[in-house]
């Protein structure tokens, strides 16, 4: 996937547009610090955080690092197969009271 990112800094809105990515979830992460931006203060537009292509580039490459999959469970041994079995099974049970 090759995405056109312009070479100038970015508002939060902009790098959600030209990304696809949240822009609730950008602006979460540069609260958090887990994403790299520049803030910003000054001048009479309101923006905040600002981010240069080179940041949005390294956003993209970490979201992209290994891919997920499903946990395989871990075999069980017949004992232990079994003792989970039997708790199931007693858990199920209903139980007099006395």
């Amino acid at each position: 996937m090759i995405i056109d990112i312009p070479d100038r800094a970015l508002t939060l809105p902009e790098v959600a547009k030209v990304t696809g990515l949240s822009l609730n979830m950008l602006q979460r992460g540069c609260r958090k610090g887990s994403i790299k931006h520049t803030p910003k203060g000054e001048g009479t537009e309101r923006v905040h955080r600002i981010m240069y292509p080179e940041q949005v580039r390294e956003l993209l490459e970490s979201l992209q690092i290994g891919t997920t999959r499903p946990a395989q469970p871990t075999p069980l041994d017949p004992i232990e197969e079994a003792i989970a079995a039997t708790r199931a099974m007693v858990g199920r049970q209903k139980r007099r009271s006395a």
